[in-house]
């Protein structure tokens, strides 16, 4: 017989507030999600949907059989075919709308189920461009509570939701308003949030309840700026009617309707009940089942690993990614020249106690702060995390704790040191020796061959695992991205132009950290959401390649009409599609323009000759 899982702690909910996602239709597209479970047999996953072959994703064969089986008698009896039928399933926003909507729609409106890509595609990928990938859906157990409430009406839930997909189908209207309140009810701790003249506000659907209840009517929920995020979706929900006590319209905002008040008032009070107890907190579980992302062998050997790279090849995001993503268990600190042994380990600062008087007390720096945490918890794993460790002077910050980086096969210090006060705030006892535990990591991160910086010595390089980070634009999450409206992805140019880069520096030391980094800029700078950031790429990518990667030889890349950089930005700013790059040379811009002829635009007037000659021949 063994005992019960420790209760886990479930890693934090990015609430998407700020994407620009919508979801058009959302009663068709809740009605489909729906009817793929009913039909499916009520899975606990489902694999939905399959590409075609126009870049898009249509419903997978398996869903579609289901779908067939299951509806068929009903839609055949109103003279609908079964083509008719399955084309109607793929125009629904299950496979037209972003995967970002609908996780915003189903896990943070609704709260029916985990849309996700069958692979490990970032959920931004859709974000640009109309490709569609493969989604699967991991249902929630509200999906029971449906079915439980719908079991005794099949039939009529049946047509209900044909109905609601777009079919001349007669939606029964008892069971339609059943189904609108559960999902209401399943939507309340849903959070939203809306621009307003004063600033932005946060809530949730009580936030509108209770302003119509206290007289405030109508509601606004459209805001000063263009909504964003779940606003969107509350909206399209409120505009297809699906509260069922609540009118609304984008000129008079929400109101309450005729006869409705006494109900909200009664629901509103239980809503409010029902949030009091809804954030209880859950203790982390120390099996290895815990989804949140501590993944450095928890239990096992600590270790001291350096991160080195290009700037920009990901460092910090792999510490992320594959160490630990919960500041809980994890300290992070900047190194850099004016930064210390006392700002590092702690140091005694003056303290003014309630009766006025001034005492002086050691106040713990991330290091002991870490260390405590470390100990205080034996079957948990902590992080120490260093940014830039070469930008300060590590060994002198590092102090004598430097000797605690040698660690035995246990992961353990080999070797302990004296310091009364940290070993006070560690183990309440200033005479315990102190030393790296087993379950705690040390993890840094530097550039390769940085300028102005610090000189890491063989005695403390020794005592790290040295892990190189490649520099693979091919796996940064926006490497397909596109450059504003050029037709060169993000990927194309890095890799074109830091074969430019390492060729230009072969001689000199410092030519692996000239290169651009897979993460150099992120996608908002690619493909900006307002006009006025259409400048930050050439502002930041341009500027670097001009003032720093080719300060002493421009000519090598950039095209010899220009002698400033701010001709430069303005030219490339002002052109547009693949005119941009023409503040770079010919050959430069024939490296770009590879495999792209046909799908971009270009100014043939300032081609290059040699294009000339193409489109003469061809």
């Amino acid at each position: 017989m063994t005992v019960p899982k420790s209760l886990q702690k479930y890693p934090e909910i990015d609430l998407k507030l700020g994407i620009k996602s919508s979801l058009p239709s959302p009663k068709s597209t809740i009605a489909l999600f729906l009817m793929l479970w009913e039909s499916t047999n009520r899975p606990a996953t489902l694999i939905y949907s399959q590409p075609d072959k126009g870049g898009g994703i249509v419903l997978s064969d398996k869903a579609s059989d289901a779908l067939i089986t299951r509806y068929k008698s009903v839609y055949s009896s109103a003279g609908i075919q079964d083509s008719d039928f399955l084309d109607k399933i793929n125009e629904n926003q299950l496979f037209k709308s972003q995967l970002e909507a609908l996780i915003v729609a189903f896990s943070l409106v609704w709260r029916l189920g985990i849309v996700q890509f069958i692979d490990n595609k970032p959920s931004s990928a859709e974000r640009t461009g109309g490709q569609r990938y493969p989604k699967n859906i991991i249902f929630t157990k509200n999906m029971d509570l449906i079915h439980i409430s719908m079991e005794s009406r099949s039939k009529e839930y049946d047509n209900t939701l044909l109905n609601w997909i777009g079919l001349d189908i007669p939606a029964n209207s008892d069971v339609e308003a059943s189904l609108l309140n559960v999902l209401v009810n399943f939507s309340e701790e849903a959070v939203f949030k809306l621009t307003a003249s004063d600033g932005d506000i946060i809530f949730n659907n009580l936030g509108f309840y209770e302003q119509l209840l206290d007289g405030y009517d109508p509601v606004d929920v459209k805001g000063t700026v263009e909504p964003k995020g779940s606003l969107r979706i509350l909206r399209s929900a409120l505009n297809e009617e699906m509260f069922p006590f609540i009118s609304y319209s984008d000129r008079n905002g929400v109101s309450l309707k005729n006869g409705a008040e006494d109900f909200l008032s009664q629901y509103a009070t239980r809503v409010n009940a029902y949030l009091s107890l809804s954030n209880s907190k859950h203790l982390r579980a120390t099996s290895s089942d815990s989804t949140s992302l501590i993944t450095a062998a928890p239990g096992v050997r600590g270790r001291n690993v350096l991160l080195y790279g290009v700037p920009g090849s990901g460092k910090s995001y792999t510490i992320k990614t594959q160490y630990c993503d919960d500041y809980t268990h994890m300290e992070k600190v900047v190194f850099h020249p004016d930064f210390t042994n006392s700002d590092f380990v702690g140091q005694i600062l003056p303290t003014i106690k309630e009766d006025d008087t001034i005492t002086y007390e050691f106040v713990a720096g991330p290091f002991t702060r870490i260390l405590k945490k470390a100990f205080d918890n034996p079957q948990e794993t902590f992080f120490l995390v260093i940014e830039e460790i070469n930008r300060g002077n590590a060994p002198a910050i590092f102090g004598e704790v430097f000797q605690l980086l040698d660690r035995d096969d246990t992961g353990r210090s080999t070797y302990a040191i004296t310091n009364r006060m940290i070993a006070d705030v560690v183990f309440n006892d200033p005479d315990e020796p102190v030393y790296l535990p087993s379950n705690l990591w040390v993890l840094a991160t530097m550039n390769t061959a940085d300028q102005n910086v610090f000189t890491l010595d063989t005695a403390f390089q020794r005592r790290w695992d040295m892990k190189m980070i490649e520099n693979d634009v091919s796996k940064a999450t926006h490497a397909k991205t596109e450059i504003l409206d050029t037709g060169v992805s993000w990927e194309t140019f890095c890799k074109q132009i830091n074969s430019q880069i390492l060729s230009n520096n072969s001689v000199t030391l410092s030519s692996e950290d000239k290169r651009l980094g897979a993460y150099f800029i992120t996608e908002d700078i690619l493909q900006p959401d307002t006009p006025d950031k259409k400048t930050l790429f050439a502002e930041k990518v341009i500027k670097y390649l001009w003032d720093d990667a080719f300060k002493f030889n421009r000519e090598n890349i950039f095209s010899d009409r220009f002698q400033s950089l701010e001709e430069v930005i303005k030219s490339f700013s002002s052109a547009s599609g693949f005119n941009r790059f023409q503040i770079f040379s010919n050959d430069v811009q024939s490296l770009l323009r590879e495999n792209l002829r046909g799908s971009i635009e270009i100014d043939d007037s300032q081609a290059s000759e040699e294009d000339h000659e193409e489109q003469k021949n061809g």
